[in-house]
C-alpha cells in the first residue's frame, strides 16, 4: 500500500507507574513525521556461518512537524509551567513521557485505508526553532519537536492497526490514550 498522507496527531501524558495515559490531546495539524529505529545488533557465528542473531528494538528517534506553535501544548510536552499565557522554563524541568500517535492515509488499487500508528513511550526534548526575516516574499516555517521513543515495562514500544475509515482509526488512537 502506498502511504499518501499523515494527520490527526494525538498524544497523552503517560503515568509511568500505571502505564496508562491521561486522555487524548492534540498537538496541531500534522505536516510530517520522521521515525528511525536504533536496533540491537548482535550476531554469533559458528561453524563458518551465522548461528544466532539479535536485531531487537533498543530505542527510536522521532521528529514531528506541525502547523501551530501552541505555547500551552509545548509547555505540557516539555514539562514547563504555563500560566496566564506565559511559558516558564526552568533548568529543573523534566519532560514527561507521552504516548504519541497519528493516522496514515494509504491507497492500494484505488481503495483507501487508514492506519493508526502509535508510539507508546516518547520523551520530547527542548528545541529552538530557526527564524529568518521576511524578505521579498513570505516563506512559511513550522515548529518541529524531536524525541526519543522507548518501550514500556512489558517490552511494547509501538502499536498500529488499519481501518476502512479515518474515523475508526481516530477512535482507536484516542482509545489507546484513554479519556480525560
Amino acid at each position: 500500500m502506498a502511504r499518501i498522507g499523515v494527520d490527526n496527531f494525538r498524544y497523552g501524558i503517560l503515568d509511568v507507574e500505571k502505564e496508562t495515559y491521561g486522555g487524548a490531546l492534540k498537538i496541531g495539524k500534522a505536516i510530517d513525521v520522521k521515525t528511525s529505529l536504533d536496533l540491537n545488533s548482535a550476531e554469533l557465528y559458528a561453524d563458518n556461518g551465522l548461528a544466532e542473531s539479535d536485531y531487537s528494538f533498543k530505542k527510536g528517534n522521532v521528529t514531528i512537524t506541525f502547523d501551530h506553535d501552541d505555547d500551552e501544548t509545548q509547555a505540557k510536552i516539555l514539562g514547563h509551567t504555563y500560566t496566564d499565557g506565559e511559558i516558564i522554563r526552568k533548568d529543573t524541568d523534566t519532560p514527561p513521557y507521552i504516548g504519541f500517535g497519528r493516522v496514515i492515509t494509504m491507497v492500494h488499487e484505488g481503495e483507501y485505508s487508514y492506519k493508526a500508528e502509535f508510539l507508546c513511550k516518547v520523551k520530547f526534548k527542548e528545541t529552538i526553532p530557526d527564524e529568518t526575516t521576511k524578505g521579498e516574499s513570505t516563506e512559511y516555517s513550522t515548529p518541529s519537536q524531536d524525541g526519543v521513543a522507548s518501550k514500556l515495562s512489558d517490552g511494547t514500544w509501538s502499536r498500529s492497526k488499519t481501518f476502512e475509515t479515518k474515523d475508526e482509526a481516530i477512535t482507536y488512537l484516542e482509545g489507546l490514550l484513554g479519556t480525560e
